[in-house]
């Protein structure tokens, strides 16, 4: 039996060759750690970049739908004051989204348009937006006097009444059935001359420089340019109409005249003039002055910026229907319109609506 030459391997570097493995198995567990993280980690970006997606067009959705609600509806509001909010629209979105808008009236004029929208289920997105609604009975209830005025010139044997402001009159009916009219002008309440009120009534306010001189509530002086439905932008005088026809608004700028009969919104950026032979049945804006010749009547209410005077015989005979009848003979939108400058509020909490 031939000898065979055995080479030993030392004990010391099978430890070493046995230690490299477990090190480089300990690096590979590492790395697939470090993967695994990796991994979970882009998956979870992943799924809060789609929750932010969705979280993104559920709130563009439920901001253009308050913007459709703004821009489509007309008529009066639905919802009333200290009730549940109305659902005024909704329709789906992105194939598996729904937006709504609810109405939530907190005053007779002021509504929080809410809206809310959902995509394929993820967080709901909630906004909502201030807006204004005219409602001519509470747009009348708001007056504190017959003239409201910066000064009131009387002359002797004229007249200036508030006994039957309530009261029909031919070929006016009589609004003494309207809760918010008897509660706030019932009994004599109402004054015969006082102050102007303090903006948003009247004054610019924080609604900006086209409300500073003329304004119907938000209806600021170019909105009601643009609205009238008689304009004498240059002023002049008001063709006489005919007893009982109403003008809708009327706009001037300047100094506009009156004579003869006439019925409407009188909205003037300048001064005013009725004349002896006038006749004015509704509801008189004026940023300045306010002359009543003698023998001119007006049967409603006046606001002015400047002086009203009545001549001699000149008559103003307070009438809350008149200017209630005024308004309702316009043709103003009848829609919301959401504050100027900074109307959008937020965040809205789930279950507001």
């Amino acid at each position: 039996m031939s000898n065979v030459d055995v080479q030993t391997i030392p004990t010391h570097r099978r430890g070493e060759e046995g230690s490299a493995l477990v090190m480089a198995l300990l690096a590979l567990l590492v790395l697939a750690g470090i993967a695994t993280a990796a991994s979970v980690a882009a998956m979870g970006q992943l799924r809060a970049a789609a929750m932010a997606g969705r979280v993104m067009s559920a709130r563009a959705a439920a901001l253009g739908g308050v913007e459709r609600v703004l821009a489509t509806t007309h008529g009066l509001p639905r919802a009333v004051v200290g009730g549940p909010a109305v659902e005024m629209a909704a329709d789906s979105f992105g194939g598996h989204g729904r937006w709504r808008v609810h109405d939530l009236r907190i005053e007779r004029e002021f509504h929080f348009l809410i809206g809310e929208a959902e995509l394929g289920g993820g967080a709901p997105a909630r906004v909502a937006r201030i807006a204004w609604w005219m409602e001519p009975e509470a747009r009348v209830a708001r007056h504190r006097a017959v003239v409201e005025s910066a000064l009131v010139k009387v002359a002797p044997n004229a007249r200036l009444e508030a006994d039957s402001l309530l009261a029909g009159r031919q070929g006016l009916a009589a609004c003494d059935s309207l809760p918010l009219l008897a509660d706030t002008m019932g009994g004599g309440l109402l004054r015969t001359t006082g102050g102007l009120p303090q903006p948003p009534e009247w004054g610019a306010g924080d609604g900006g420089p086209t409300f500073e001189r003329v304004r119907l509530g938000w209806f600021d002086r170019d909105a009601l340019a643009a609205l009238a439905d008689v304009d004498l932008p240059g002023g002049g005088t008001l063709p006489p109409g005919c007893p009982g026809c109403w003008s809708g608004l009327v706009f001037g700028s300047g100094q506009v005249r009156v004579e003869g009969p006439g019925a409407g919104l009188l909205a003037i950026d300048g001064d005013l003039v009725l004349g002896s032979s006038a006749l004015w049945t509704g509801l008189v804006l004026v940023s300045g002055d306010v002359t009543i010749e003698t023998g001119g009547r007006l049967l409603g209410f006046v606001r002015a910026g400047g002086t009203v005077a009545l001549a001699e015989l000149a008559v103003v005979d307070g009438s809350a229907c008149a200017a209630l009848e005024a308004l309702e003979r316009t043709a103003l939108p009848k829609r919301p319109i959401p504050l100027p400058r900074r109307s959008w509020v937020g965040p809205i909490p789930p279950g507001a609506e």
